[in-house]
């Protein structure tokens, strides 16, 4: 009988354990959900890695864009910068 209490208290402290390891890598995890629909007010974007070139008919939106990729409006001004 006692071998048996033992068990189950083991079984239900790894449980917990298991379930607060869990719980604390999905409260750090960062939750941003990021779409791959293109922005329209997107004109074009200048990436660090492309040298600073403008990069036109692009397909993005400031979730999606590179990290430092800076996405412009169609007036010049800065909708956004990459993360």
């Amino acid at each position: 009988m006692v071998m048996a209490i033992n068990r189950v208290v083991c079984l239900a402290l790894l449980l917990l354990s298991g379930t607060f390891l869990l719980g604390s890598k999905v409260e750090s995890a960062d939750g941003k959900a990021c779409t791959r629909n293109c922005d329209p007010d997107v004109a074009y974007m200048v990436c660090p890695s492309s040298g600073h070139r403008i990069i036109k008919q692009v397909c993005v939106n400031c979730c999606s864009a590179r990290k430092g990729c800076k996405l412009f409006r169609n007036n010049g001004s800065v909708k956004c910068i990459g993360n």
